[in-house]
């Protein structure tokens, strides 16, 4: 389940950054400024490092807005600003880059400097409708109306009461069309004229009247949220590497220990290879990279590995292969789903600077594992791409729990309420972003190739309420238009994890109770939790020399990987279909 989260948060992530450098400084604040999605989208195109084509893989979109993302969070840095107060009206002023960086972190973003740019939900103005009001970072007393003017909508912000002189608070404002940062330091009325685009659809103004212009508020000052949008791409700096750099490890590894209480040491002995006589058809390998997304993962999901792989004799040759669902990148040179014979498999890995554990079956479990039904299914989905269609919702089963959240406290957490525009926003931007939610999202509602706007105004005309729809039971026999060996072809969608429950499914493994679990519900966490693996299995010397603590075998990498709840539930009919994951203690009820 590879690049979960960071497609929504690095959506968020690159509207804010791209927002702020579009922001006049001539004002007598940030703002205001409302972008269209295709003059954002040509000036974002034109600071990438290497422009994002549209035969571009998901890896390779999210590592050039990784990129992009650190390079304008520096130049805003370089460019920061002060403000001095004269007659009501703020004057800016150039200051120094290191010295405001310096004091902006002085807060709780100094120790938990990651995703600090996830902002909260202060309100949504209904055009006409009422007040509505809400306590800002800055100024404690804050309100907004909305009114229709022509082809525009005037927005009026009052901010009143500052904590101190020079506070300051910065919002996002969305619609489903189009969003825009602003930044005010002085109290009293701030107007924005939210132009209406012209291409805008019947659903879009639907949507525009239900549920109004969304204003998300920051709770930092808006150089620490740039500081906090380098800190963060800095986590993914070894997606464009081979191998994992001990610098990009240590950030990674302080990340899962704050966020998802996670702990991680170096290890010793870094290779236990074991032989490929000691594995068997349908035993897991759990994978954790520490280049950012595996981390970003554990974070979301409660799990300690990122990706899962699945072992797979070939009975005629005898030889060992590791199957898995995963995507080409910079340290994995074949796409999509695959085999790959164990030895050449364990070296790839290792090059990669992957941790791996091995997890064998249970002996019933494994006597129930047909290798030929595994091998035959196999065959009908090999190269089919890696699973972005439904890489969220194994994940989303609830409304509002299973958000990632941030610490100290994990009260402020993403939310739907973010999601919701920066899904279609987004995806006018990259169109490759429209896989992770359109073919889902119409999947759920029975309809067929509708656009975001479009699918929520349906889902209300049914009654469904819109923040339910990512919860909706994604279904096994669901497939998709994707690609298989880079041509078009309709198929299954599988993450990692999905793909390994599904090769046990077909197996027969699950015996009568596999009718009754839907795979594409599992997370990594779901695969390593249920009580398959063998509980009597006696590690190898080498593996408790290597790790004298560790429940499994790690038989490679640099730092120690602890699988959380291993082997702990049963399965049961409807597996994981609704279940919470809030960190950092990721606490589940007993069916879940």
């Amino acid at each position: 389940m590879r690049s979960t989260l960071l497609v929504v948060s690095l959506a968020l992530l690159s509207s804010a950054v791209f927002a702020i450098r579009l922001l006049p400084h001539d004002t007598t604040h940030f703002g205001p400024l409302v972008p269209s999605p295709s003059h954002l989208s040509s000036y974002m195109h034109s600071h990438l490092r290497s422009p994002i084509s549209s035969t571009d893989d998901m890896s390779t979109v999210l590592y050039k807005f990784v990129s992009a993302a650190s390079d304008f969070a520096w130049s805003i840095l370089d460019s920061s600003v002060e403000v001095e107060e004269s007659d009501s009206e703020a004057t800016i002023l150039r200051g120094n880059p290191s010295e405001k960086k310096s004091q902006k972190t002085k807060s709780t973003a100094q120790e938990f400097p990651y995703w600090q740019f996830i902002p909260t939900t202060a309100g949504k103005v209904i055009p006409d409708g009422a007040q509505v009001t809400w306590q800002g970072m800055c100024f404690t007393e804050s309100s907004a109306k909305a009114t229709t003017s022509n082809s525009s909508i005037l927005l009026t912000i009052t901010l009143a009461k500052p904590k101190t002189l020079l506070c300051s608070d910065s919002f996002l404002i969305a619609d489903v069309a189009q969003i825009s940062l602003h930044t005010y330091t002085t109290h009293g009325d701030k107007q924005i004229t939210w132009t209406l685009p012209s291409n805008l659809t019947s659903a879009d103004l639907w949507d525009l009247h239900t549920n109004g212009l969304r204003i998300f508020m920051f709770a930092e000052e808006i150089t620490t949220i740039a500081v906090s949008v380098t800190d963060t791409a800095l986590l993914f700096e070894p997606l464009a590497t081979k191998a994992v750099g001990e610098s990009a490890a240590a950030r990674n590894m302080e990340f899962l220990s704050k966020y998802a209480h996670i702990p991680m040491t170096k290890r010793n002995i870094t290779d236990v290879k074991l032989n490929a006589s000691d594995i068997n058809s349908g035993d897991f390998f759990g994978v954790v990279r520490l280049d950012g997304l595996d981390p970003m993962l554990g974070w979301a999901m409660g799990s300690t590995t990122g990706h899962t792989t699945i072992a797979l004799r070939d009975a005629n040759t005898g030889v060992l292969y590791v199957c898995e669902s995963t995507a080409k990148s910079s340290y994995w040179d074949t796409n999509g789903i695959q085999c790959t014979p164990y030895d050449t498999w364990f070296d790839k890995a290792k090059a990669a600077s992957y941790n791996v554990v091995h997890l064998p079956l249970a002996p019933e479990y494994r006597a129930a594992f047909n290798e030929t039904a595994a091998w035959n299914w196999f065959r009908t989905v090999e190269g089919l791409d890696y699973g972005y269609e439904t890489l969220l919702w194994g994940w989303v089963d609830t409304v509002s729990d299973n958000y990632p959240c941030l610490p100290p406290d994990f009260n402020r957490c993403l939310s739907w309420d973010i999601i919701n525009v920066l899904f279609p926003v987004g995806s006018k931007i990259v169109t490759q972003f429209t896989m992770l939610w359109k073919q889902a999202f119409n999947h759920r509602l029975g309809t067929s190739d509708l656009e975001f706007a479009d699918m929520m105004q349906v889902a209300t005309s049914q009654g469904i309420e819109v923040d339910t729809i990512p919860t909706l039971i994604e279904q096994d026999s669901w497939t998709y238009a994707t690609t298989r060996n880079g041509q078009p072809a309709v198929g299954p969608s599988m993450v990692c994890c999905v793909f390994v429950c599904t090769m046990w499914k077909v197996s027969g493994m699950f015996g009568a109770l596999g009718d009754q679990i839907n795979c594409e519900e599992l997370t990594n966490w779901d695969d390593y939790s249920m009580l398959v693996f063998d509980k009597d299995y006696v590690r190898p010397q080498a593996c408790v020399e290597a790790d004298p603590t560790n429940e499994v075998c790690q038989i490679l990498g640099e730092y120690t990987l602890n699988l959380n709840n291993y082997n702990s539930k049963a399965p049961y009919p409807h597996i994981a279909e609704h279940c919470p994951s809030l960190a950092p203690n990721y606490n589940k009820p007993a069916d879940c």
